[in-house]
């Protein structure tokens, strides 16, 4: 009887132990974007001989990510159409203007993915309703993970992303130029976001 109970005590320690040492399931962590380490970049073509490079430089969002799970992981931001840059402030003012994205009445871009497939190790893609000029079109990018970790800085657990992919302006009702400008925008992000 001793030993019986000797031994059912034992079991229910060693599972005690194995409860313990047990890692938790892994669950989505929140990351904001760092305005001041995130830009939104596009080219087009401009009459065939050459692109136009533009920056928008304010843009906010969380990245709430399932490092276990990254299918289960999901993106809101917001760019800032004002904060555009494109290294000449007349094609800044045409190009915010009401010919083009009219940034007075449509001042945000905003990005909600819906579905995340992994494609490897570090990448996905990453499809969502993407909001330009008050039309949403659903847009699916190249997500690839550049580096999580502790930012040797400050110390606090960081993630870097390269973001690419393709958009058609005539999708979101910019005709303006039409086969003079080019229809494709190509489109790089560069984010790095903070865990919350």
């Amino acid at each position: 009887m001793k030993r019986l109970l000797a031994t059912q005590i034992a079991g229910l320690i060693a599972g005690a132990a194995l409860t313990i040492a047990a890692p938790a399931s892994a669950a989505e962590v929140a990351y904001k974007l760092d305005p001041a380490h995130t830009e939104t970049t596009f080219t087009i073509d401009r009459f065939g001989f050459t692109s136009i490079i533009g920056i928008f430089a304010k843009s906010e969002g969380t990245i709430w990510l399932d490092e276990a799970a990254p299918e289960k992981s999901r993106v809101e931001a917001t760019v800032a159409v004002d904060s555009l840059f494109t290294g000449d402030d007349t094609r800044n003012q045409h190009i915010e203007g009401e010919r083009w994205m009219n940034a007075a009445k449509n001042p945000t871009m905003t990005f909600k993915s819906t579905k995340v497939e992994k494609t490897g190790d570090m990448t996905a893609k990453v499809t969502g309703d993407l909001t330009v000029m008050g039309v949403t079109q659903p847009a699916t990018f190249d997500v690839k993970l550049n580096k999580i970790g502790t930012a040797p800085n400050n110390q606090k657990k960081q993630a870097g992303f390269t973001i690419t992919g393709q958009v058609s302006r005539k999708a979101f009702g910019s005709a303006s130029a039409a086969g003079v400008i080019g229809d494709t925008v190509n489109i790089r992000i560069e984010t790095l976001a903070v865990a919350q």
